[in-house]
């Protein structure tokens, strides 16, 4: 395969795995997870990843970062005590960009750069990236997340990088930096209910058996009974990203599944077998 999606996922972002040294016990096998599925992307070689983050939220326009290097300093607004201040710095991929722009606009839909020197990258799209490819040896684009669009956008967008990939030759892995239920309480190391735990576990078990047709037929009912992270927009972009009617796949999940404050995460990539 010259170009296209080799690689769909969904990553973990919970603030509390920012900091290493100082993240909480019931959040190191979420952290161990996201390093194993780092290391199998990173053993495909791919050119660039892309990360949809719930934390980054725009209101009307697609926004796609055009910039060339991303540089700045990582602040969890919500919990600056968490993440106060963490340095990054990784390439990004314009031309790329540029072309998922171009995609979103010609499936009907506003899109627009973000070039700005002074942008700074949410906790959602730092936390994945920082564990998944600690060397910053991968080119990076984020893509925000429009509250405007419904569920069908966010699919039609995800199909809309996958084309991009396939137009400019680029072997690219897309990320969701989303839990999957996402019923928050207060008390960082409470589960989900336990049917929202086996609606994610039925959910889960079509990707890893890259039943995708089925999952995304599903998955509107899916996430609104497990209220999920950002109305679900962000996985829905992943699996629109996948065309199960040209490709065949696989998943995996990497490591456990856990808990955040009532919300539910895992680290899930599927593969293109076909």
């Amino acid at each position: 395969m010259a170009g296209g999606i080799i690689r769909a996922a969904v990553a973990t972002h919970s603030p509390r795995m920012g900091i290493e040294e100082k993240a909480p016990d019931f959040v190191r096998p979420l952290i161990a997870g996201l390093r194993e599925m780092g290391e199998a992307i990173r053993a495909e070689k791919p050119d660039v990843i892309v990360v949809h983050s719930t934390h980054w939220v725009c209101t009307f326009m697609w926004y796609v970062t055009t910039q060339a290097i991303h540089k700045g300093i990582c602040v969890g607004d919500e919990i600056p005590d968490f993440i106060p201040g963490s340095p990054y710095q990784y390439k990004g991929d314009p031309e790329f960009a540029k072309a998922i722009i171009g995609e979103i606009e010609a499936a009907g839909y506003p899109a627009r750069p973000n070039d700005s020197p002074h942008f700074n990258w949410d906790y959602g799209s730092w936390i994945p990236v920082k564990y998944m490819d600690p060397k910053g040896e991968i080119p990076v684009v984020l893509i925000g997340t429009t509250i405007m669009a419904d569920l069908k956008e966010c699919m039609d967008v995800g199909g809309a990088v996958g084309k991009a990939a396939e137009k400019t030759g680029r072997r690219a892995v897309v990320v969701a930096s989303s839990s999957f239920t996402h019923k928050l309480v207060r008390g960082p190391a409470l589960w989900p209910t336990e049917d929202r735990m086996e609606l994610d576990r039925r959910f889960i078990a079509l990707l890893v058996e890259g039943k995708i047709a089925e999952a995304k037929r599903w998955y509107p009912d899916y996430t609104e009974w497990v209220v999920g992270e950002m109305g679900g927009r962000n996985i829905a972009l992943v699996l629109g990203a996948m065309d199960e009617t040209a490709h065949k796949y696989k998943g995996k999940q990497f490591g456990a599944y856990g808990q955040s404050s009532g919300s539910g995460n895992a680290n899930v990539a599927v593969a293109l077998v076909g």
